[in-house]
């Protein structure tokens, strides 16, 4: 229920013997926060919440507020299951209706017409979503190619748990048929891989590609006297080239400190890179501001000496 996550209806005022518009007033005053019509919450937690939390707690009231559950879709979707968005979030909710219906944007909702009944649907936290899988395909047919390689590759990691293979995206690709940008997702999940550790890696390899360099090995394992080193993010084997890309996630993010802090983090970092220094190996290593930016990318490479593909 949206009371468990501190939100406030008209509805429940109301109930309680309250003026309906003590919440709207409450907006006035900058008191409280109108996360959708009808639904509100106290402004100073919602500034306490970080993007991801802010949609998702969006896509929580308006499943909560429906008598009848909707099957949340593309971004709404995404955020459910955790799969990153490059992007960013967009200002409204997105559900399934059956094809017939007619798509429509109304109160920041916007509806897709489809079969449902071809449609896989999971529940997660007492929310309808599109699976993993029909996730990705639906964002790869809207997104740019950083934010549908970045939620593809997610869904593949290795590492992850439950992690889907390029079968499940194919499978889900077919079962969404007919769809207008069936190429263009293809090329997506062709390019996808189980391989990147991060979305910074994801968008990286978009770039590099995008830029037209020579296409790297990834998650090459090194060792020396001590032992593993451990994997590069890049290796351009032919040219004894190694690169780092540094994302915001792996300092923040609990999955990926895995029970460390962030110093810790940091301090790993610096000995891992500085064994990876004493190879006879060139690393070349760049933030998040940089991977994104494909003109920054592009300029940092060249200095750095990566090369070109042969046209």
């Amino acid at each position: 229920m949206i009371e468990d996550y501190g939100l406030a209806t008209i509805r429940d005022v109301e109930r309680s013997g309250g003026d309906r518009h003590a919440l709207s007033r409450a907006v006035s005053r900058g008191d409280a926060h109108r996360i959708r019509r009808g639904v509100y919450i106290a402004a100073s937690r919602w500034s306490l919440l970080n993007p991801d939390e802010r949609y998702l707690l969006r896509c929580r009231a308006e499943c909560d507020s429906k008598e009848s559950r909707p099957v949340l879709s593309h971004w709404s979707a995404a955020v459910v299951h955790g799969i990153p968005v490059i992007d960013g979030w967009p200002p409204t909710v997105h559900r399934l209706v059956e094809r017939g219906s007619g798509g429509r944007t109304r109160n920041s909702v916007v509806a897709h017409p489809t079969r449902l009944d071809a449609v896989d649907i999971v529940e997660i936290d007492g929310m309808l979503v599109t699976s993993a899988a029909r996730t990705v395909i639906d964002l790869a047919s809207v997104c740019s190619p950083l934010s549908a390689v970045a939620a593809a590759d997610f869904a593949l990691h290795r590492k992850r748990r439950g992690h889907l293979v390029k079968a499940d995206l194919y499978e889900a690709l077919a079962a969404a048929r007919p769809i207008k940008t069936h190429a263009r997702i293809e090329r997506i999940l062709d390019f996808s891989t189980e391989l990147a550790d991060s979305p910074a890696e994801s968008v990286s390899r978009v770039n590099m590609y995008a830029s037209g360099f020579v296409i790297p090995v990834l998650q090459s394992e090194y060792s020396d006297a001590e032992g593993l080193i451990g994997a590069a993010d890049f290796d351009w084997q032919a040219f004894d080239h190694l690169g780092e890309v540094d994302g915001k996630q792996k300092y923040l993010k609990a999955e990926y400190l895995h029970g460390r802090s962030p110093g810790q983090v940091v301090y790993e970092e610096k000995v891992r890179e500085d064994r990876f220094r004493a190879l006879p190996k060139k690393v070349s290593r760049w933030d998040w501001h940089c991977a994104v930016d494909p003109a920054r990318l592009r300029a940092f490479l060249l200095n750095a000496g990566v090369p070109l593909r042969r046209r």
